[in-house]
């Protein structure tokens, strides 16, 4: 894994969600140069920071977003609170290896927003490239950041001395990492007799699109966006590494003996407190149980985990397998009607829900064993 990949610009195509709906990260634009020159400007921010110089004008914060352009050897994105600029978190390589900055402007400091960027930026790197650690570092004399950084997974290990163009000297710095091992230990995974469900990678693209492209698909819901293409594959990753958890949850689900892809499963947030269950099981893996094992751990996640109170699932009017795992859930048939994949036109479809009381008294199989999925 090098430590200076080139980074896909399209990756910020979309804005990333956290876990509270008003702070998000998005796209730099050079819109973006007043709101980072007023925030910057400010040296109880700048002091904290090692190449933003005091004063920082209007023609600084220019020249920076201009000079991000070509540069595609760092990922960057801006801290949006209700919509409005707050601050800027990013990749960029440093002595080697790749190093976590990041700022908040003093009216969003002590409110939680800089956790919440830190870990949702971190977690949408990993997931979407291939790096293998890393690196931060923070001011001795500035333990909040250091806390932030602990909050996201970052161990100290070591400190350096570095200049502060701001305060015009040399700071003492505590230097941190964080291993692309140890941050998937953080992951959502679910257990199951046979199976374990986790949070996908841009490295499992291939692989799902190779199984998905074995047509048709074992089971599926209505709805289950195509992933036949590699392409297709991508965007599922790029999807469930956006989205908030738990509201959202996306998973791939693998044999615990042979570590064989062999599906996917999760669910995606409707209207409050409702999720809609999404799954597909590859072909050759159909008329063992697999499915239906999946959606139950799914569910049973969904509403311990979730304060999900209802979760709705459509199949396909002629799907009768599909249908069948549906019904061996505990779901309700609510009605039929045309539905819109993700691709293609309507389709007809059967709708069915499933409550969380109805879900309990119903569940009669093994408890299945998971994570917490805060985001």
């Amino acid at each position: 894994m090098s430590p200076t990949p080139d980074f896909d610009e399209s990756l910020f195509a979309e804005d990333c969600m956290t876990a509270e709906p008003s702070v998000r990260l998005r796209r730099l634009t050079p819109a973006d140069a007043p709101a980072i020159a007023g925030l910057l400007g400010d040296i109880a921010v700048s002091r904290n920071l090692g190449r933003v110089p005091h004063p920082y004008t209007l023609a600084d914060a220019e020249a920076w977003l201009a000079g991000l352009v070509a540069d595609r050897s760092g990922l960057r994105a801006a801290i949006s609170v209700d919509g409005a600029l707050a601050g800027v978190v990013s990749l960029t390589p440093a002595a080697g290896a790749l190093g976590l900055g990041y700022w908040l402007g003093a009216p969003y400091s002590g409110r939680g927003i800089g956790t919440l960027a830190i870990r949702s930026f971190v977690d949408f790197a990993f997931a979407t490239t291939r790096i293998g650690v890393v690196e931060a570092a923070h001011m001795v004399d500035n333990p909040a950041s250091g806390r932030v950084l602990a909050k996201a997974g970052f161990r100290p290990y070591g400190a350096m001395r570095a200049r502060s163009l701001a305060r015009r000297e040399t700071v003492e710095h505590v230097t941190c990492r964080l291993r692309r091992a140890d941050w998937a230990e953080t992951l959502p995974i679910i257990e199951t007799d046979r199976l374990t469900l986790r949070t996908p990678t841009m490295a499992d693209a291939e692989e799902t699109a190779r199984l998905a492209a074995d047509r048709p698909i074992g089971l599926s819901t209505a709805q289950t966006p195509a992933l036949g293409a590699l392409d297709e594959a991508r965007g599922f990753v790029l999807r469930a590494a956006r989205d908030p958890r738990p509201a959202n949850l996306r998973l791939l689900m693998r044999l615990k003996e042979s570590g064989a892809l062999v599906g996917t499963v999760g669910w995606r947030a409707g209207e409050a407190g409702v999720v809609d269950l999404g799954f597909w099981l590859g072909v050759d893996h159909r008329g063992r149980g697999l499915m239906t094992e999946a959606a139950r751990a799914a569910l049973e996640a969904a509403f311990q985990t979730g304060g999900v109170r209802a979760v709705r699932t459509t199949c396909r009017a002629a799907d009768w397998a599909s249908r069948q795992v549906i019904i061996r859930c505990g779901f309700q048939w609510e009605g039929s009607g045309l539905v819109r994949p993700a691709t293609g036109g309507p389709v007809a479809a059967d709708r069915f829900r499933l409550d969380r009381e109805t879900f309990q008294s119903f569940r009669e199989w093994t408890p299945a064993a998971f994570r917490a999925f805060g985001g």
